[in-house]
């Protein structure tokens, strides 16, 4: 039978001090790769730089704006839905930024589109007939209600569309 002895008492000073440098060598590496490809995630127009190092703009996302967005569009189409708006005040909109004050929806807060957007509505050639017609089997209406940056199109702001009929009793669902 042949019995060896093991003796561990740890890590000798050379090991210890190339473990350390190995260690330092990985988290330099791990580190100088973050930072490159950190780079490819930050905004690419340059209005979006001014408005991330600008300390009074702050910049958000795409992500976040769409939601807000989407619920305010939401919110009037289901105002402007109801056959108690006469479409000659639909048709009048002009876009804003505010359509809490300029399209008189007290309903929807101030702060409801994000500051570099403009919500818009138009009407498609799908016209919408007048009440008497409706009650008689005429048409409704279908417009579309859409936001646009007012910075253009980039990366971090693209248009949010909607479709939507009124009045809405006058409205059919469609199955595809």
């Amino acid at each position: 039978m042949n019995r060896k002895k093991l003796n561990n008492q740890g890590m000798t000073l050379p090991e210890l001090v190339l473990a350390v440098l190995m260690l330092g060598a990985f988290t330099g590496i791990t580190v100088m790769v973050t930072a490159y490809t950190s780079r490819f995630f930050q905004p690419l127009n340059e209005e979006a730089k001014e408005e991330y190092i600008s300390a009074e703009k702050e910049l958000s996302d795409k992500i976040n704006d769409h939601s807000q967005i989407n619920k305010t569009i939401d919110s009037i189409i289901e105002i402007l839905s109801e056959p108690g708006i006469d479409k000659s005040f639909i048709t009048s909109l002009d876009c804003t930024s505010l359509p809490s004050l300029d399209w008189n929806i007290p309903s929807i807060d101030t702060k409801a589109i994000p500051k570099s957007y403009k919500i818009c509505i138009k009407s498609t050639s799908l016209s919408e007939s007048n009440y008497t017609e409706l009650s008689s089997g005429g048409k409704p209406g279908i417009y579309i209600l859409y936001s646009k940056p007012e910075n253009g199109v980039s990366v971090n702001s693209t248009p949010v569309r909607r479709i939507f009929c009124r009045p809405k009793p006058f409205c059919k669902e469609v199955v595809f």
